[in-house]
C-alpha cells in the first residue's frame, strides 16, 4: 500500500457583504458562491477526488461551502469536522492541524480562509500562486507514513483548479 497522503486545500466560496449587521464569522455565501461551490464539487467528483477525512472552518461561509462539496461528491455531511480554530488561523496553526491528522486518513480536504490558505499552499508545495481565489482547489500529495512528516516544500502539486480557470491535466 502506498504511503502517499493527499491534502486538498479549498478556499471558501464567494461570500456576501450585503448585511452590515452580520459579523465576519457569520457572512453567508453570495449568489456567485452558491453557483461556484456546486461546480467545483462536480469537477472534483469528475476527477475522482474523495476524502476520507474532511475538516472545515466553522465560519458560516466555510460551513456552507463544505456542505455543498459534500453534497456534490457524496461525502456524508455528518462526517465533516467543523473547527472554530480554522477561522483566522495562521499558517503555523494550519500546519499544526495537518500534522495532528489521524494517520488512518489518506486523503484530507480542508476548507478555510485566505490569506492563510495561500500562504500554506505555497509553503508546502512551493510558490504557485499569489492568491487562492474563492472556491479554489489546491490538491497536493506527500510521501511518508504520517501527517507528522509534512514539512515546508514536501508537497507535490497535483491539481490547482479555480472557478474561473479550470485545471487542465498536463
Amino acid at each position: 500500500m502506498s504511503a502517499e497522503r493527499v491534502l486538498t486545500l479549498i478556499r471558501h466560496a464567494k461570500s456576501g457583504w450585503d448585511d452590515p449587521s452580520l459579523s465576519d464569522f457569520d457572512r453567508p455565501l453570495n449568489e456567485r458562491g452558491e453557483r461556484d461551490a456546486p461546480e467545483m464539487a462536480r469537477r472534483m467528483a469528475a476527477r475522482g477526488e474523495y476524502p476520507d477525512h474532511f475538516i472545515a472552518s466553522s465560519a458560516r461561509r466555510a460551513r456552507e461551502t463544505a456542505l455543498v462539496l459534500a453534497q456534490g461528491t457524496g461525502f456524508p455531511e455528518a462526517d465533516i469536522h467543523f473547527e472554530r480554530s480554522l477561522y483566522l488561523a495562521d499558517t503555523q496553526r494550519l500546519l499544526g492541524t495537518i500534522r495532528n491528522l489521524p494517520d488512518r486518513a489518506r486523503e484530507v480536504w480542508l476548507v478555510g480562509h485566505n490569506p492563510d490558505l495561500t500562504d500554506l499552499a505555497n509553503l508546502l508545495a512551493g510558490p504557485h500562486t499569489d492568491n487562492l481565489p474563492t472556491c479554489a482547489v489546491f490538491r497536493m500529495a506527500f510521501d511518508g507514513g504520517s501527517w507528522r512528516d509534512v514539512r515546508e516544500g514536501t508537497g507535490r502539486l497535483l491539481v490547482y483548479d479555480t472557478p474561473k480557470k479550470p485545471w487542465q491535466a498536463t
